[in-house]
């Protein structure tokens, strides 16, 4: 028995010592580290992310940390690891990286935006190729799409190796058609019909003129817009608890046509039991409560609430409480169905312009800008004056764009900057001009400048020549004569007139004069009156086929005349910029006094009023108004308006569809010899989805005449059509195609107008 038990102890001892002498021979210290099959990446940056160091003993499970640890740099395709005496080596097989990326077929999303996307996935050149994320990005890409409603987008990409263990990757994307939507279904509502709901979306099944405003184009982003409208309808009349339960898009197999549905709960309406201001007030407590227009008893609305939040915040705004904070927090009674909003007001701290920036003006300096702001350096923060000031600059008339912001000062809670972000209107000081219009062939030469120098004063120096027209003009304008504002301008010109050149009647005038005018700002500056005090001379002479109304005035008044110009009136520029306005009214009114210098002076004025008014519709119309009327009549001995001052109508500039200033009163020949009475207007709609920044379509109404002594309301002429303007990098162009709605026999009617202007 006891040499049993010391046999069996021998065998244990031997075991022991045979694992102990295996695991000695597995693992070693190790001396040296060898990295193979490395190109780009350092041995360096691949230490740095192993487990093991030189000294270190390793095991043969340390093998599987290595290859782990590496395969997670996502550096490697392939890792294998092994030993030679105490060197461990590690055999790298590197992923490519990418050298290039080619995006194709994209129209919907611009490149430089797929690729920045592309870059948040990880893929972009100069980067670690890995096919994993390629896959992931092809399906992001068709979802971005899907999102369009492009239902049939398909992403494929090809991945080209290249030298140097790189790799080019295209992307091709066919995007397909966007889905039209086949039918809007609302589920759940009660109080109001489906269709009243349906004219608060934007989207809508095909209509006759879809294929402008492509509203029956589905989109992700569309359809959110529109439940957010949805929602703000119930809520705007008293449905405080109405949510939208759901709204699912079904897409047809075909996957050309969604079908959308969406379920609502209305919920009881809510009515206001008043309001109340908490908080730090500022000004007094009537003042704020004028702001308000919420009443006891009235539907709750949302709308008023914010409309509510907003005037206070803008009221103290003006006041330098650029940060104020409204926060309406209403108190609903769900058993009387009422809601108590208390405003609490935040005004924070009072807030100054340390300082006021410029950048993006190139050309024009910042002192010129300066001019122009409302808000001022060094004084208080005001929100009305920013907005202004902003305005202001696009109205200019070179400046193009405006952005603004006003960071808070760092270190300071009391003092922002005001940093304007503006890009300056191409402008060429030297110019040849030649063009063709409606009237023939024009041409011209000179120097002419709205931004003189970068300083915004305006300089002209112009000579041109139609068939019908001649004219050499030296103009000088300085808005900023005075601090106050008041404008100062200077004007020589020579002026010729062959009316016969375009089939009016048969006489010619030339006239040379000079005047000197100032604008003194009135109000808030969008109102100015003017004044212009000049010398003019006139010269009259009668062709051989004269009417007998030239020849007759020929006989008694002459035909020349020296004559002081004195001009007086009023102007109100309320446009939102200048260059293709979306809002406001444009209008003046100007009174011209013809007054005696000698004996043969004729003595006679004119009163012209002209107005331009802008209003968006929607987001896809925006409504414009024009009208014009103008008067004139003789002074003392001169009987009624000299025929040379008469007014004009038809043409591009006024009723469209009918030659250039063929309309009105004819003479004895028959020809258009105008009127001392004017009336026109238009009535259009800019068409939004089918204009930018530089083109602009509207389609319009137009009427108007001019006559004799009396206006004849009867006698208006009337037309419809379309028109395109378009500031072109050569010169502005417009075209008109307009249909004469009561045409007369004896009326010129031309269908087709347009204008060319080419600077080059």
């Amino acid at each position: 028995m006891r040499l049993l038990r010391i046999f069996f102890i021998g065998i244990l001892f031997c075991l022991i010592a045979t694992q102990a002498a295996a695991s000695d021979s597995s693992s070693f210290i190790v001396k040296h580290i060898r990295i193979q099959g490395l190109q780009r990446i350092s041995k360096g940056t691949v230490l740095s992310y192993l487990p093991i160091n030189v000294g270190d003993r390793m095991w043969p499970s340390d093998s599987e940390a290595i290859i782990e640890s590496l395969y997670k740099t996502s550096f490697f395709q392939d890792i294998k690891v092994a030993r030679q005496g105490n060197t461990l080596i590690i055999r790298v097989i590197e992923r490519p990286t990418i050298g290039s990326i080619e995006i194709t077929g994209n129209r919907s999303i611009p490149t430089d935006k797929l690729k920045d996307s592309l870059k948040d996935s990880g893929l972009a050149e100069g980067r670690v190729f890995d096919r994993s994320t390629l896959t992931s990005v092809k399906r992001a890409l068709e979802a971005q799409y899907f999102d369009l409603g492009r239902y049939t987008a398909k992403v494929t990409t090809t991945v080209t190796p290249q030298p140097r263990n790189r790799v080019n990757i295209s992307i091709h994307v066919a995007e397909g058609k966007v889905a039209k939507i086949k039918q809007i279904k609302i589920i759940g509502n009660k109080t109001f019909k489906e269709k009243e709901l349906l004219k608060q979306f934007r989207l809508s099944t095909p209509k006759l003129l879809s294929f402008l405003t492509q509203n029956d184009l589905y989109t992700k982003d569309k359809l959110r817009a529109d439940l957010e409208r949805l929602k703000s309808y119930y809520m705007d009349r008293g449905f405080l608890k109405f949510k939208i339960d759901s709204s699912q898009v079904a897409v047809t197999p075909s996957r050309k046509n969604v079908y959308i549905t969406i379920h609502v709960t209305e919920g009881p309406k809510y009515y206001f039991s008043g309001f109340k201001l908490a908080g730090k007030l500022i000004l007094p407590r009537e003042e704020l409560r004028k702001l308000i227009t919420i009443k006891d008893g009235d539907v709750f609305s949302r709308k008023a609430v914010i409309a509510a939040d907003q005037a206070i915040g803008n009221k103290l705004g003006d006041l330098g409480y650029a940060f104020a904070r409204v926060v309406p927090q209403p108190k609903v009674d769900d058993k009387k169905r009422m809601v108590f909003v208390t405003f609490f007001v935040d005004p924070g701290h009072r807030v100054y312009v340390r300082r006021i920036s410029f950048t993006g003006n190139s050309k024009t300096s910042d002192e010129a800008l300066r001019q122009v702001i409302r808000q001022m350096e060094g004084g208080t923060f005001s929100l009305s004056n920013i907005k202004e000031s902003e305005r202001q600059l696009k109205l200019s008339g070179y400046l193009k764009d405006v952005g603004v912001k006003t960071p808070l000062v760092p270190g300071t809670n009391d003092q922002v900057d005001v940093n304007f972000d503006v890009k300056e209107t191409p402008s060429a000081s030297v110019f040849v001009s030649l063009g063709y219009g409606s009237d023939g062939v024009e041409y011209g030469a000179g120097l002419s400048q709205t931004n003189f120098l970068g300083t915004g004063k305006y300089l002209n120096i112009n000579v041109n020549h139609s068939e019908y027209e001649r004219d050499a003009v030296i103009s000088y304008n300085n808005p900023y004569y005075t601090p106050n504002g008041v404008q100062r301008g200077f004007s020589l010109y020579a002026h010729g007139f062959r009316p016969e050149e375009i089939d009016l009647s048969d006489y010619e005038t030339d006239r040379y004069g000079g005047n000197m005018s100032f604008a003194i700002p009135v109000g808030k500056k969008d109102d100015f009156i003017n004044l212009s005090l000049g010398a003019e001379r006139e010269h009259i002479k009668a062709g051989s086929d004269a009417a007998t109304e030239v020849t007759d005035f020929i006989n008694e008044h002459g035909r020349s005349f020296n004559e002081a110009i004195v001009a007086g009136g009023w102007s109100h520029n309320g446009y939102d910029q200048a260059i293709f306005p979306t809002r406001g009214l444009n209008q003046s009114v100007g009174v011209d006094l013809s007054l005696p210098l000698d004996s043969d002076s004729l003595t006679f004025y004119t009163i012209d009023y002209n107005a331009h008014y802008y209003r968006p519709m929607s987001p896809l119309f925006i409504l414009s108004l024009r009208g014009e009327a103008g008067y004139g009549g003789g002074i003392g001995n001169t009987k009624g308006l000299p025929f040379y001052e008469n007014f004009f109508a038809g043409g591009i500039d006024s009723v469209r569809g009918y030659d250039t200033d063929s309309l009105g009163p004819r003479d004895s020949q028959g020809n258009p010899f105008g009127g001392n009475v004017l009336l026109d207007g238009s009535i259009g709609v800019v068409l939004v989805p089918l204009s930018t920044g530089s083109l602009r379509t509207t389609v319009f109404f137009d009427g108007g005449n001019t006559f004799q002594d009396k206006l004849d309301l009867g006698d208006l002429r009337y037309s419809v059509g379309i028109d395109e303007e378009w500031r072109s990098p050569l010169g502005p162009i417009e075209f008109s195609l307009a249909e004469a709605i009561n045409a007369d026999s004896d009326d010129d009617k031309e269908p087709f107008q347009f204008q060319i202007g080419t600077s080059f």
